[in-house]
């Protein structure tokens, strides 16, 4: 699962999409992000397919079920722009969070999204996660490599990029636990 990720290096995304945005370090569910399908856009982080009665504020997608359930058979496909994610490490009744990033490069997950009540929102699609990564959590989000994305957006399915290769990781400061601290601090190595 993927409940938390940041999108630091402002100037990146200005240079590659001519977009300013806020440095963020601690990007949670239901904050405004940025997404590109056609063109770069901003969408609420929580999915809900279009014809749910009441909200259901899904954040993830397995990417086993994307084409079997009906929450999933609307859903139209983005990229959610990102340069890092935490996952949580459970030992005894301790929780360490770890930072996962591809040398604090920018980098796409695959996504989907829909429009519910008039607003577009959007969720992570997760496979198992490599077997490096797996020692901190059992899933991850998938990673889109740029020369990837049309193929992504158009409808292919692309669960295995080469791109989750080239992650790196160590533990964080547990500030990052809660949203409200969002800066450069909490993605400090531990």
């Amino acid at each position: 699962m993927c409940g938390r990720y940041t999108l630091r290096n402002s100037q990146a995304v200005k240079n590659k999409y001519l977009l300013n945005i806020d440095a963020s370090y601690n990007i949670a569910p239901s904050h405004s992000v940025l997404t590109l399908t056609a063109e770069p856009t901003l969408m609420r982080w929580s999915y809900n397919p279009t014809w749910a009665k009441t909200s259901m504020n899904l954040i993830n997608a397995r990417s086993e079920t994307l084409s079997i359930k009906p929450s999933f058979k609307v859903a139209k496909r983005c990229l959610i722009v990102a340069d890092g994610w935490y996952e949580w490490l459970r030992t005894d009744n301790k929780k360490q969070p770890y930072f996962f990033h591809m040398n604090d490069s920018l980098f796409n997950f695959a996504g989907i999204y829909t429009e519910y009540n008039g607003e577009k929102g959007c969720a992570i699609i997760t496979k198992e996660a490599t077997q490096s990564l797996s020692r901190v959590h059992h899933r991850m989000p998938i990673i889109i490599a740029d020369g990837e994305a049309d193929s992504w957006l158009s409808g292919k399915d692309i669960f295995d990029s080469k791109s989750s290769e080239d992650i790196e990781f160590y533990p964080v400061n547990t500030m990052v636990n809660s949203p409200r601290n969002n800066n450069v601090d909490r993605v400090a190595r531990n």
